[in-house]
């Protein structure tokens, strides 16, 4: 992984320089906008070496991005909502993450991997069904 990715915008003006956290957060922040997405997930095993050593968090560690000149590869790592079909929720992150990306740096998203980790009940579903027995 390169840790930043070099974009040139014309030949007379310079360059735009994109730094890997920038696109993380526009990742991260895409996949927060897809409603059956409960949150970002890494690995457990590393997360928990992660965590003893002080490293990067969860959700950092959740957007694996592959960079080559002014092409992008993304991997994310999800948690989705119980009882949804995860194709439709992995589509609708593949087409936010690609048109955001897109849209905000021009750079081209050659693929978009959602690995569904794990399924958790929606927070305010599972409140609602404690409080109501």
């Amino acid at each position: 992984m390169n840790a930043e990715n070099e974009t040139k915008t014309s030949a007379s003006s310079g360059s735009v320089k994109f730094h890997e956290n920038v696109l993380a957060s526009i990742i991260r922040k895409a996949v927060a906008s897809v409603p059956d997405v409960i949150r970002l997930s890494g690995s457990s095993f590393i997360d928990n070496i992660a965590e003893m050593v002080n490293s990067r968090k969860t959700f950092d560690r959740s957007i694996l991005i592959e960079m080559a000149g002014d092409t992008v590869s993304v991997e994310v790592r999800i948690v989705v909502k119980y009882g949804v079909s995860f194709p439709a929720v992995a589509s609708a992150v593949r087409s936010v993450v690609t048109s955001d990306v897109a849209r905000m740096t021009g750079l081209t998203v050659a693929r978009v991997n959602v690995v569904v980790m794990d399924v958790d009940e929606d927070s305010v579903s599972a409140e609602e069904n404690e409080a109501g027995e």
